[in-house]
């Protein structure tokens, strides 16, 4: 009876330890095949991130569709007038005549730059690396100029601004996280500020508001720019090809044409989606 149990026993512990080794064994085989499988998409990711970084961009623009997004950016602005500098222009009086004694100014650039601010709405239509952007944006402009009397004198620094509609018409080259773009603008002026008024008010008598600005003027975007998922940075120039402010001053029997014209550079911000 004793033998009997013995066998018994015997039977039962080698079932369990066969059947502890074959669970052993089969999990040993999934993680294999785990592995293996986890392997075999990395291997298949790589070759295929090395295949699409090998395409060139007219293979890319075959190969994608058209894709749209939106977005938004804001930021600031370093910009400075462009003048057409003028020499011995001559003070008015309320009636528009000369002053007496009659006084002479001379009007100068200011390479100080000035802050100023930006922000707008934008759609991006993408195809491979390239896109095409039309933006609006809203802007304030600013920049400096001097008058100078005759003797050398500083007789008035003037820190203008002028706020204007742009219409930005990009076209874009992606790479990696990076972008390049340029392209026209159209710049709706829409008012100055009360320190430009002021300034040029004391060689005219005529409504500056009504006839200073004439729109829209031309232009030209370009810039460099660096995307992180939805987030993006950028930095670019503007400059007009006409000027903003075309304008005569002095008295009426011996006028001089006041010329001026904003350039920036802007560094701003935004989303994209």
């Amino acid at each position: 009876m004793k033998k009997l149990l013995l066998g018994l026993l015997s039977i039962v512990s080698s079932s369990i330890f066969a059947q502890e080794r074959a669970d052993t064994t089969k999990m040993k085989t999934d993680s294999v095949k785990v592995d293996t499988l986890i392997n075999s998409k990395e291997v298949t990711k790589k070759r295929k991130k090395v295949e699409e970084d090998t395409l060139s961009y007219l293979q890319e623009f075959k190969r994608d569709g058209v894709k749209f997004q939106f977005g938004l950016r804001g930021g600031v602005s370093f910009g400075r007038y462009n003048l057409t500098e003028i020499k011995d222009v001559v003070r008015v009086t309320s009636s528009g005549l000369p002053q007496f004694p009659i006084v002479r100014d001379n009007f100068l650039n200011n390479a100080q730059s000035a802050l100023g601010y930006l922000g707008g709405v934008f759609v991006r239509m993408t195809r491979g690396s390239f896109y095409f952007q039309p933006e609006a944006i809203y802007a304030q402009k600013g920049g400096k100029f001097d008058i100078l009397q005759t003797n050398g004198t500083l007789f008035k620094r003037v820190n203008g601004t002028i706020n204007a509609v742009d219409i930005p018409l990009l076209f874009g080259l992606r790479f990696r996280q990076g972008r390049i773009f340029a392209g026209p603008v159209a710049s709706f002026p829409m008012q100055f500020n009360k320190e430009i008024e002021d300034a040029l008010k004391v060689y005219t008598v005529k409504d500056l508001k009504n006839e200073l600005l004439s729109r829209p003027k031309f232009g030209v975007n370009a810039g460099i720019g660096f995307e992180f998922k939805h987030f993006f940075i950028e930095g670019r120039y503007e400059g007009l090809f006409a000027n903003v402010i075309d304008y005569e001053i002095g008295p009426t029997n011996n006028p001089v044409q006041f010329q001026m014209s904003p350039s920036q550079f802007q560094i701003s911000i935004g989303l994209v989606k």
